[in-house]
C-alpha cells in the first residue's frame, strides 16, 4: 500500500513538472496514460480531499476523456465545494461536450454561489468567452441612523 503511494506521489511530481500549453499534452509520449487514469481513479475513490481534488485536477491536465462521468457525478454529488470546483475546472480542460454542459448547468443550479461564480469564470475563459458577463458589485451603503 505504502508502494503505490509513493509511486502515485512520484507519478504526481513528474507530471505536474511537464510545461503544457492549452494545445499541449501534459504527458510524456510513452506514457502510459490508461495506467495513469487508472492511478487517478483509485485517489479519487480515498476519503482524502486533497487527494481527491489533486486527482480531479491531473484528470484535467491529462484531458481524460475517461473522467467525465465520474467528474461530472463529483460535480452533482460532492458536498465539498472545493472538490465539486476542481471537478468543473477539470471537465473544463477536458472539453467534451458533457461536461462543458454539466458546468455551465452548475452555473444556473448548484446551491453554493461559490461554485456557481467559478463555474462561470471557469466556462468563460476555458470553453467560450462571452457566455457569461461578470459584473463588479457596487459598494455596500451604509446608512447612519443619525
Amino acid at each position: 500500500m505504502k508502494k503505490s503511494i509513493v509511486l502515485f506521489a512520484l507519478l504526481l511530481a513528474f507530471v505536474y513538472a511537464i510545461p503544457a500549453t492549452a494545445q499541449e499534452s501534459v504527458l510524456p509520449p510513452n506514457a502510459n496514460k490508461a495506467l495513469i487514469e487508472d492511478n487517478l481513479f483509485i485517489g479519487m475513490a480515498y476519503d482524502n480531499l486533497g487527494l481527491q481534488r489533486s486527482c480531479a485536477l491531473m484528470l484535467g491536465n491529462i484531458q481524460s476523456n475517461r473522467a467525465v462521468v465520474p467528474l461530472i457525478d463529483v460535480l452533482h454529488n460532492s458536498t465539498d465545494d472545493n472538490l465539486r470546483v476542481a471537478a468543473a475546472w477539470a471537465l473544463c480542460k477536458i472539453g467534451d461536450g458533457r461536461g462543458v454542459y454539466a458546468v455551465k448547468m452548475a452555473v444556473k443550479y448548484d446551491e453554493s454561489m461559490k461554485v456557481k461564480t467559478i463555474c462561470a469564470w471557469y466556462y468563460e475563459n476555458l470553453v467560450k468567452q462571452g457566455t457569461f458577463t461578470f459584473v463588479k458589485p457596487e459598494p455596500p451603503i451604509i446608512a447612519t441612523t443619525e
